[in-house]
C-alpha cells in the first residue's frame, strides 16, 4: 500500500466530509433553527495542543524529522478545526471536528522518520559536506584521485570527488565523480558480510559500460555498477559460484536522480528502482569472504595502490579504466536482506516531495 497516498486520500476525504456536513447544515431551510450554542472548549484545547506539536515538529528528511507532506496534511486538519472554532456550528459539527483533528494528530505521530533496520546498518554515507560514515561504526571515507586510461596507458585522473547539489537542490550534499575520482573506505570484516543490501541515490552523467558505483575487490568480492544501457548490475563471488545479474527492465535515466537498491542473500538477488521491485531471481549461496583484505571503494573498481599493471594473471590486473561518471548520494550498506517494506520506507523517507 502507498502509505503517503493513503494518508493524503484519508485527509482529503475527512476534510470534504466535514466541509460537506457544515455546508449542508448551514444551507438547511427547514423550520428548525440551527442550535449553534455549542461547547468548543475541548476542541480549542486540542487545537492548541496539536498546533504546538506542529510548530515544534522539525521538517526534513533526517532521523527524527517529519516529511514536508506530513506537516502539510496536519496543518490542513488544524486549519479545519480553527474554522469550526471561529464559526457558528452545532455541537455535532464541533464533535466531528474534534474527532477528525484527533485522528490527524495520531496519524502525524507515526510519520516521524526513523532509521530503517538500524541494527543491520553497517555504514551510511550521507555526503552532507563530507564522506564520513553517519553511523557509530566509523567507516569514514577518504577522497582520492583514481586510475583511468587504457590497459596499455594507465594514468592518474588527478581529480577528487566534488561536492555538488543533491536531488533536493541543496548545495554540497552529494558527490560528483569524474576522471576516476573515488572515495576509499578502509577494510574491516563487517564490510564483507555474508548477505548484503546496498541502497543509494544515483544520477549518471552519461552511459558507460563500466560505471562502477561500489566495489569490494571487483569480481573477487562484489561490484555494483551501471551497464551501457543503464541497468543496475551486480557481480558477486558467492560460496557457490560467481554471479552476474542485472536489473533489466529497471534502469536509470541519464541526468536524473534515481533510488537504486540491490539485495543478495536468503536464496535470491533482488533489484529495486525508485521504491519498486523490478527483478527477483533465485540464487544460492552467500557472499564469499575476501582472500585478502581490500578497501571498499565508491566510484572505482579498486584502490589505486592495489592495481597491477604488468601481470595479466594477477587478480588485480588493470584491464582499463572502470569508474563512475555522475553523482551519488545517501549510500546505505546493510548486512541483511532488506524487505520490500523496508526498501519502500527508505525510498519514501528520502525521495523529494
Amino acid at each position: 500500500m502507498n502509505f503517503r497516498k493513503y494518508k493524503t486520500n484519508y485527509f482529503t476525504y475527512t476534510a470534504l466530509l466535514l466541509a460537506g456536513t457544515i455546508a449542508i447544515s448551514s444551507c438547511s431551510k427547514d423550520n428548525n433553527e440551527r442550535d449553534v450554542n455549542s461547547n468548543k472548549t475541548e476542541l480549542k484545547r486540542l487545537t492548541d495542543s496539536v498546533n504546538a506539536v506542529y510548530t515544534a515538529a522539525p521538517e526534513g528528511r533526517n532521523i527524527g524529522q517529519y516529511p514536508k507532506q506530513a506537516r502539510t496534511e496536519l496543518k490542513k486538519a488544524i486549519d479545519m478545526a480553527n474554522t469550526v472554532n471561529n464559526g457558528e456550528y452545532t455541537q455535532q459539527e464541533v464533535n466531528s471536528a474534534f474527532a477528525s483533528l484527533r485522528r490527524a494528530s495520531a496519524a502525524f505521530s507515526q510519520r516521524a522518520i526513523v532509521e530503517v533496520a538500524a541494527e543491520n546498518l553497517v555504514a551510511k554515507w550521507l555526503f552532507a559536506g563530507n564522506a564520513l560514515d553517519a553511523t557509530a561504526n566509523k567507516h569514514d571515507g577518504v577522497l582520492k584521485s583514481g586510475i583511468i586510461g587504457t590497459e596499455k596507458s594507465p594514468t592518474d585522473g588527478g581529480t577528487l570527488p566534488v561536492l555538488v547539489n543533491d536531488r533536493f537542490g541543496q548545495a554540497g550534499n552529494a558527490y560528483e565523480f569524474t576522471n576516476g575520482a573515488y572515495i576509499e573506505v578502509p577494510y574491516t570484516a563487517s564490510l564483507n558480510p555474508e548477505v548484503i543490501s546496498i541502497s543509494l541515490w544515483v544520477n549518471p552523467k552519461e552511459s558507460f559500460g563500466d560505471n562502477y558505483m561500489l566495489s569490494l575487490n571487483r569480481w573477487n568480492g562484489f561490484k555494483f555498477q551501471l551497464q551501457t544501457d543503464n541497468f543496475l548490475f551486480l557481480t558477486m563471488k558467492a560460496t557457490t559460484a560467481t554471479y552476474d545479474r542485472d536489473s533489466n527492465p529497471g534502469k536509470m535515466t541519464v541526468g536524473q536522480w534515481h533510488h537504486a537498491v540491490v539485495t543478495f542473500g536468503n536464496g535470491a538477488i533482488t533489484f529495486y528502482v525508485d521504491g519498486v521491485q523490478v527483478k527477483n531471481e533465485s540464487l544460492s549461496g552467500t557472499l564469499a569472504k575476501l582472500a585478502s583484505p581490500t578497501n571498499l571503494v565508491i566510484g572505482q573498481q579498486l584502490p589505486k595502490d592495489k592495481f597491477n599493471f604488468t601481470d595479466s594473471s594477477n587478480p588485480n590486473y588493470f584491464y582499463g579504466g572502470s569508474f563512475f561518471k555522475g553523482s551519488l548520494d545517501d549510500i546505505r550498506y546493510y548486512n541483511k536482506v532488506l524487505t520490500t517494506d523496508e526498501v519502500t520506507r527508505i525510498y519514501n523517507n528520502e525521495k523529494p516531495d
